[in-house]
C-alpha cells in the first residue's frame, strides 16, 4: 500500500476529528482538525471546532486566532461569536463587545442577541446584556420569557423601578405558574414595598405550595416586616419545613472518635464579596489545621478577589452549583464531612435542599441566616448570650451553640477607612447615616426619623444603598418619607459606590441610625471599624432583629442600643446634641473583639469539638457530659 493511499482523507479526518471532540480528547481533536485544514478542508464551522478543541486544551491564543478565523470566514457567525466572547469574559469585556457589534453589523440579528444576553449575564456584566434584551422586546414584545429575561437583569442593576411593570406583565400573562410571580416580588421587594412583596410571594404559595423560591422570599421577607411578632415568623419557617420534609438518611460511617481531626463542610454560594465573606474569611485562616479540616462547597455563581483569598483558607473546595441537590448531597457523604456547616439559610443563594437531605451526621447553621432555618434535618445554630437569650429558644428547630463574646468576627479591609471627629464639628450640625438595604426601610422606620430631624434644626439623613441610584426608587422614597409626615429636603440619597469609596462614606455621618425590626449586621460592623457609633433598637425576638445588640454590646456600646421606638427618638437627639461626647466616643471607638480573629477561632474550635462530642456521645461512643463552650 502506497503511503498516499494510507493517509485518510479529509471527511474521515474531521469524523476522527469530532469523535475524539465528543471523547474529550481536545489535543487529539485540534491536530486532526489542523490536518484537515492543511489538506484543503476549511470552513467557518471546522474553524470554530478547532477553537473548541485548542480552547479547552489550554491554549486560548490558538482557539482566539481560529474563531477570528471563522467569523472572517462567515462575519455573523453567531456560535463562533459566542464561544469567542465566552472565552474573552470578563477580562477583555470590551474586545468582546467590539466583536457583538462587527456581528451585528454583518446581520447576526435576534439569534445573537439572545445568546450574548445570556453570556453577558453569566459574567456577571448586566449593563451589557440589557442592550440585548432590549433590543429583542423591540422586534418581539409579546416574548414573555424575554421580558421576564429583562425584568430580573434590571433587578441585577439595581433598577427595581424600571423591573417591576415588566416582571407584573410577565406574572399577568403567565396567570397558571406560580414561579413566575416570584421575581415579580423580589422587584417590590427590592423597591422597598415590603408588604406588597410579601402579598405576591404568598399568592404564589398559595397556588403552588411546594414553589420553594416563594416559600425563601417569604421567609426572608417576613424578617423585614414590622407588626408581627418572632413567633410568627419561626411558626412560617416550621410551615416551610413540613412542605419540604425528607426520609431519614443512610446510616454514617463516620468513626465516632471524640478527638482526632474533624472533616468540616461549608455549603454557600457567597463565597465573595459579601457579608458571609467578610464573617468567614478570618475566622477559617485562624484555625488550627492540626484539628480541623474545611473544605467549600461552592455553590454561588459569582466569583471575585474574595473568592480567590477564601480558596487559599479552605483545605479543599468544591465547585457544585451546578449539580442538583442530591449529587451534592452524595459528595459531601463521599467527602465523609463531619460537620457540616449552611452559610446561606433562606437568602438568595439558597440550596437549604441539600441540608434538608441530613448528608452529614451533625449540621450547623451559621453567619448567612441568623434565624432558624426551620429544617429538623438542623442541630446547631452559633449564636452567642446577647443574640440568643435564653429566652428566645422556642424560637427555634436547632440548639444554640452560644460563642464567648460575640458570634460574628469580621474580616478588617486591607485599607479601612481611618477614624475621624465628627462631621458636625465642622458644619455645625449632625448628620445621620442609614447605608442598609431597603427593604430594611419600613414606614415604622420612616415614621421615627421624621419624628427625630424636626428636633434638631439643619440635620440631615444619609441613605445609601444601590437601588437609590435608581431615580424613580429614590422618588418613591422621599414620597413615602413625606406621607409619614417626614421633610423629604432632608434627605440625602445615594445609590451604589466602589467599597474604598462607600467606606469614606462613613466619615461623613456623624452617627448611624439602625432600621429595625431587621438591623444592621455587616454596616454596623463597618461603621465600627470607621470609628462611627451606631443607634440601635431592641429586637422583638430571634436573633436577626438582634443583631445590632450583639454588635454594640461586644464593643461597649450599651447605651447605644434603646428599649424601644420613643427611647430610639430620644436618644438620637440626644447624642446629636452634644458633640463633645460624640467627639470624645468616636476618638476612643475600637473594633476590638470583632476583628479578633484568634481569639474567636479558639472559641468557634471549642464549638466544633462540643457538638462533635455531643453527636458522638449519642452514638454510645462516650459518655454525655456538661460542658461550656
Amino acid at each position: 500500500m502506497s503511503a498516499a493511499s494510507a493517509t485518510p482523507d479529509r471527511g474521515t479526518l474531521l469524523d476522527q476529528a469530532m469523535a475524539r471532540l465528543q471523547a474529550r480528547d481536545f489535543r487529539a481533536a485540534a491536530t486532526l482538525f489542523n490536518r484537515a485544514i492543511t489538506l484543503g478542508r476549511d470552513a467557518p464551522e471546522i474553524r470554530n471546532n478547532l477553537g473548541n478543541a485548542l480552547r479547552h486544551a489550554g491554549d486560548k491564543a490558538g482557539a482566539e486566532a481560529a474563531f477570528r478565523e471563522a467569523l472572517s470566514q462567515r462575519p455573523a457567525y453567531v456560535r463562533a461569536v459566542v464561544n469567542l466572547v465566552e472565552m474573552l469574559l470578563p477580562a477583555r469585556a470590551d474586545a468582546a463587545a467590539e466583536i457583538i457589534a462587527a456581528a451585528l453589523a454583518a446581520g447576526a440579528g435576534e439569534a445573537l442577541h439572545r445568546s450574548v444576553a445570556r453570556v453577558w449575564r453569566d459574567a456577571g456584566r448586566p449593563d451589557r446584556a440589557i442592550v440585548h434584551l432590549q433590543a429583542l422586546l423591540e422586534t418581539a414584545p409579546g416574548d414573555t420569557l424575554m421580558r421576564s429575561e429583562l425584568g430580573t437583569t434590571l433587578m441585577g442593576l439595581g433598577q427595581p423601578s424600571a423591573a417591576i411593570p415588566h416582571l407584573a406583565r410577565v406574572a399577568a400573562e403567565m396567570p397558571d405558574r406560580a414561579d413566575a410571580k416570584v421575581n415579580y416580588g423580589l422587584a417590590l421587594q427590592q423597591s422597598g414595598d415590603i408588604s406588597a412583596a410579601m402579598a405576591v410571594q404568598r399568592r404564589a404559595i398559595a397556588q403552588d405550595p411546594l414553589c420553594r423560591p416563594a416559600w425563601q422570599n417569604l421567609l426572608l421577607g417576613l424578617n423585614y416586616m414590622p407588626g408581627i411578632t418572632a413567633e410568627e415568623v419561626a411558626a412560617a419557617h416550621r410551615a416551610y419545613a413540613a412542605r419540604f420534609a425528607r426520609p431519614a438518611p443512610a446510616p454514617f460511617a463516620n468513626t465516632p472518635d471524640t478527638e482526632r481531626r474533624l472533616r468540616i463542610g461549608m455549603l454557600s454560594g457567597d463565597f465573595r464579596q459579601h457579608p458571609v465573606g467578610y464573617f468567614l474569611e478570618a475566622a477559617i485562616a485562624q484555625h488550627r489545621r492540626a484539628g480541623f479540616h474545611f473544605t467549600a462547597y461552592d455553590v454561588g455563581k459569582r466569583a471575585d478577589a474574595a473568592t480567590a483569598r477564601l480558596r487559599g483558607v479552605f483545605d479543599a473546595w468544591r465547585s457544585v452549583g451546578a449539580l442538583e441537590d442530591e449529587a451534592i448531597v452524595a459528595q459531601i457523604r463521599a467527602d465523609a464531612i463531619d460537620i457540616l456547616v449552611d452559610l446561606t439559610g433562606h437568602t438568595e443563594a439558597s440550596r437549604i435542599g441539600v441540608m434538608e437531605y441530613r448528608p452529614a451526621p451533625v449540621q450547623v447553621s451559621w453567619i448567612g441566616y441568623a434565624n432558624t432555618n426551620g429544617v429538623a434535618a438542623m442541630d446547631w445554630i452559633i449564636a452567642d448570650d446577647v443574640v440568643l437569650p435564653t429566652e428566645d429558644e422556642p424560637l427555634y428547630i436547632e440548639k444554640p451553640l452560644r460563642l464567648p463574646g460575640c458570634y460574628l468576627c469580621y474580616t478588617a479591609p486591607r485599607r479601612p477607612a481611618a477614624p475621624s471627629p465628627p462631621p458636625m464639628l465642622r458644619q455645625g450640625h449632625v448628620t445621620f447615616g442609614c447605608f442598609n438595604n431597603l427593604a430594611k426601610i419600613n414606614d415604622e422606620v420612616l415614621t421615627a426619623w421624621a419624628r427625630i430631624l424636626p428636633r434638631l434644626p439643619d440635620a440631615r439623613l444619609l441613605l445609601k444603598t444601590a437601588v437609590l441610584g435608581e431615580a424613580a426608587t429614590a422618588q418613591k422614597l422621599r414620597a413615602r418619607f413625606i406621607a409619614v409626615g417626614g421633610d423629604a429636603a432632608r434627605l440625602d440619597l445615594e445609590g451604589h459606590s466602589p467599597r474604598a469609596d462607600y467606606f469614606a462614606r462613613y466619615a461623613t455621618v456623624d452617627f448611624m441610625l439602625d432600621p429595625f425590626p431587621f438591623p444592621g449586621g455587616t454596616t454596623t460592623a463597618e461603621a465600627i471599624l470607621a470609628g462611627v457609633p451606631t443607634l440601635t433598637r431592641c429586637g422583638r425576638g430571634g436573633m436577626i432583629s438582634r443583631n445590632g445588640e450583639t454588635l454594640l454590646s461586644a464593643v461597649g456600646l450599651q447605651d447605644w442600643i434603646a428599649a424601644d421606638t420613643d427611647a430610639y427618638i430620644e436618644k438620637a437627639v440626644t447624642f446629636a446634641r452634644d458633640a463633645g461626647v460624640l467627639a470624645a466616643l468616636r476618638a476612643q471607638l475600637s473594633p476590638g473583639p470583632l476583628i479578633d480573629a484568634a481569639t474567636y477561632a479558639r472559641g468557634l474550635e471549642a464549638g466544633w469539638r462540643f457538638i462533635w462530642r455531643d453527636w458522638c456521645a449519642r452514638q454510645g461512643a462516650i459518655s454525655p457530659k456538661a460542658e461550656k463552650v
